[in-house]
């Protein structure tokens, strides 16, 4: 997911800046499955359920950000049960949507700020 320029001064002051990304997979037709995603690398304090992710530039600044599993960006797409996302597989690469956003007005130095999360796929 690419989020692109955050200004937490101007731009972004009192605007979030909305991103997506997309989840392909394969399941077997009919199988039941679920997608969960981590923390993330640089996780803040929180529920592993539904975690606080951040991005670093890797000098110990950090950006906070989350994934949702809905376009109205209201439901945390976490690491659990009751917050993944679960589906049915149909035995055709099947299209999911991630919706990210960056809270507005946070005052971060310039820099390149990136995360990694690890998506799991259970069926």
């Amino acid at each position: 997911m690419a989020f692109g320029t955050y200004d937490g001064v101007v731009a972004n002051a009192s605007t979030t800046l909305n991103a997506t990304a997309t989840i392909i997979s394969t399941c077997t037709s009919g199988a039941a499955a679920q997608i969960t995603m981590n923390a993330g690398a640089y996780e803040g304090s929180g529920s592993t359920d539904v975690p606080v992710r951040r991005m670093t530039t890797g000098a110990s600044e950090y950006l906070v950000y989350q994934v949702y599993s809905d376009v109205s960006r209201k439901t945390i797409w976490g690491n659990s049960d009751p917050t993944g996302v679960s589906f049915t597989g149909t035995g055709a690469p099947q299209t999911l949507t991630v919706y990210g956003s960056i809270p507005s007005a946070q005052i971060v130095p310039e820099g390149e700020y990136s995360d990694q999360i690890i998506v799991t796929i259970t069926y």
